[in-house]
């Protein structure tokens, strides 16, 4: 009994100390650095583990794959960010005349008919439409300068993200601590079965928007729409939410492309979704397979109560957090009852 208390003080403890850090901006910026440290870390742990198997030391091999990640980033980003920094202010007209083409065209729509109902679902309509893309634009041009606010913080993840490989075990071992002797078998292999799904689903979608992201700049280029590198770039990052992704990665494309003429606009749909119809029959297929196991009503639903919460953060984070619940679901049913 004196164990099951001394257990539940330790929680109320550090979720008391987890409430009242996240008050404080500076150690909230820290778990933002941790976080990402984490995510980068289990996103390159498979490759560090294809060289240990072949006899490389755990240490060198981390360092091999740090350095080839961080030569990774600091050339794309030399590459990419003067073109998209370019782009976002450019985009200001562009944002401009988007504006009139909607407000133009919610007029006509109205003159169509004379029904207080049509009217209010007009209405809803355009306010939303007006909100999603000025939020949109907003986005996009805040966190290209965002990138190089943080630019000198972000500086110490690949030091978190090398711990992070290199004690990846002493720090699983001090975390099932947390737990009592008799559960922490059970909590061990539902980690390992997350680790296992989830792992696997996040790498597939880190190559599905590569994948999609440069026939998307590809696509585009060969078009002439303008602001390529910032729309391939959303659609690729909007692919990973299903079913609703493409649509919403398409958008901005399309009316992009509807500033320089019908037919181009015409055009750059209908190749967008012919990359999606490769993407959803032919590769997606091939990289991912059944890997999250769930059910498309349930993933609509997730995505749907995902949105609601963290609006389209939480859009993207719904499928992986579902499979967690999923796991934890199935794994404590099986070892309990």
């Amino acid at each position: 009994m004196k164990k099951i208390y001394k257990s539940i003080i330790i929680y109320i403890i550090f979720f008391v100390i987890l409430y009242i850090s996240l008050k404080s901006s500076v150690i909230k910026e820290v778990y933002y650095l941790v976080f990402v440290s984490f995510i980068i870390s289990y996103c390159l742990r498979p490759l560090t583990q294809i060289l240990t198997h072949r006899g490389i030391s755990k240490k060198i091999s981390v360092v091999l794959i740090l350095f080839m990640f961080v030569i990774f980033i600091l050339g794309t980003f030399i590459i990419l960010i003067p073109s998209i920094f370019k782009e976002s202010l450019n985009m200001s007209f562009a944002f401009s005349q988007i504006k009139i083409f909607i407000g133009n065209f919610y007029e006509k729509l109205k003159l169509l008919s004379n029904n207080k109902t049509i009217y209010a679902i007009l209405d809803t309509i355009y306010s939303n439409i007006n909100k999603i893309v000025i939020d949109i634009f907003n986005k996009m041009f805040n966190g290209t300068l965002k990138i190089g606010e943080n630019i000198l913080s972000l500086a110490v993840v690949p030091i978190v993200v090398y711990y992070f490989l290199v004690d990846s075990e002493i720090i699983s071992n001090k975390f099932f601590i947390l737990f009592p002797p008799k559960w922490r078998n059970i909590v061990k292999k539902t980690f390992e079965d997350i680790d296992k799904i989830l792992g696997r689903y996040i790498i597939s979608q880190f190559i599905l928007c590569g994948i999609i992201g440069i026939l998307t700049f590809i696509v585009l280029l060969i078009l002439k729409v303008d602001f390529p590198i910032i729309l391939s770039l959303l659609n690729a990052f909007f692919n990973i939410i299903p079913y609703f992704g493409p649509l919403f990665g398409a958008v901005p494309a399309v009316l992009i492309a509807f500033l320089s003429s019908t037919k181009s606009a015409v055009w750059t749909a209908i190749a967008l979704y012919a990359i999606q119809q490769l993407e959803g029959d032919i590769i997606s297929p091939k990289i991912t397979g059944d890997s999250v196991s769930m059910h498309p009503l349930a993933v609509i639903i997730l995505i749907i109560v995902g949105g609601k919460i963290g609006g389209m953060i939480g859009m993207v984070l719904a499928v992986p957090l579902g499979v967690i619940i999923k796991i934890l679901y199935e794994d404590l049913n099986y070892y309990l009852f």
